[in-house]
């Protein structure tokens, strides 16, 4: 079996990333089942990479994990969110009614229509196949994200947010779309999302709710699912949280999912990530650490988590890691300790 490593998306890669996303269950917007709007996405992700962008200026990068000639799964980093329409989110705030008269003090959680995340970066569509989960893929996927951006700090805004798919029931109940999205959208969960990969979201921002709700009026099934990820979803939650990213109240305005956010200077793989020269393609002991390592630049951007023996700024790797990263003796990578 050859090392697995990440690389951009490239069109051909559509039969075997559609196949994945119909894995997924649905509900995540950047990896869409619907072959019309995963298509655009990875012609415009393709497009991106090719463009030399000097500038945030809402391109995304997609990229797949191969190993042994087959995509076994999806991650992205969009540069800048919301430029044409604005990205929209519910943030939870805290509402205090006080009556003298009655001797009360009652706190409610208020959900608030905000445009926040507007220009942030973002990480998203990580997806795995469920047949390759287990042996720390989805671990490369997520961090590998963080180098691309740390290669790449003049092309993606700062801070950086991620949308967490909201909880759904065993039998597919999403009590928070049917309690506020539905009557507002005036269709199933399911024609919303692909409608939100195709044409975006502007018809979000036209229909959604332009006053503020107070989430007592919800029912229970909908108020103890807010900020609540999806049963699948909480490893990848648990993966941004050690990261560095905050929940700060932020919610999906489909599913009611979380929203975190960090700082790129505060995400740990980008603060920890240090520069080596390659001093030598050759041996590695099976004993020697294991770095997560990266070289190249957009459409030459490789990921590989492999072993190297290191000197201080220079590291040794053998030759397949050489050939998948693209470089040779006196170039430079990127690596932090896996």
């Amino acid at each position: 079996m050859s090392l697995a490593y990440l690389r951009p998306v490239r069109r051909d890669d559509f039969e075997e990333i559609l196949a994945l996303a119909q894995l997924s269950g649905g509900g995540m917007t950047t990896l869409p089942p619907e072959p019309d709007a995963l298509r655009a996405r990875i012609d415009f992700s393709a497009d991106s990479f090719a463009t030399n962008a000097t500038e945030p200026g809402g391109e995304v990068y997609m990229m797949v994990l191969e190993q042994d000639g087959k995509v076994i799964g999806t991650s992205a980093v969009f540069s800048a969110i919301g430029l044409e329409h604005g990205f929209v989110n519910y943030r939870i705030n805290k509402s205090v009614h006080t009556s003298k008269q009655l001797k009360k003090r009652i706190e409610r959680r208020l959900l608030v229509p905000t445009h926040d995340y507007t220009g942030y970066g973002e990480v998203g569509s990580l997806f795995l196949s469920p047949d390759a989960r287990g042996g720390g893929y989805g671990k490369i996927l997520s961090r590998a994200r963080y180098l691309f951006i740390a290669q790449h700090r003049d092309l993606i805004a700062d801070p950086v947010c991620a949308e967490l798919r909201g909880w759904r029931g065993p039998n597919g109940e999403q009590p928070f779309w049917e309690a506020i999205g539905k009557p507002f959208f005036d269709m199933e969960f399911e024609a919303a999302d692909v409608a939100n990969s195709v044409m975006g979201n502007q018809f979000i921002a036209d229909l959604m709710p332009r006053h503020p709700i107070y989430a007592a009026l919800l029912p229970k099934e909908a108020r103890d699912i807010l900020g609540k990820p999806h049963n699948n979803a909480i490893p990848a939650y648990d993966m941004l949280l050690r990261e560095g990213f905050v929940y700060r109240g932020y919610i999906d305005v489909f599913d009611g999912g979380p929203v975190v956010d960090a700082g790129i200077e505060d995400i740990k793989t980008v603060r920890e990530s240090e520069i080596y020269q390659i001093a030598d393609v050759g041996e590695v002991s099976e004993g020697a650490p294991q770095k997560l390592i990266v070289a190249g630049r957009l459409s030459k951007f490789r990921c590989v988590r492999a072993r190297a023996v290191l000197n201080n700024d220079q590291m040794t790797i053998d030759e397949d890691t050489a050939a998948i990263l693209g470089v040779k003796k006196g170039e430079s990578v990127r690596a932090v300790a896996w």
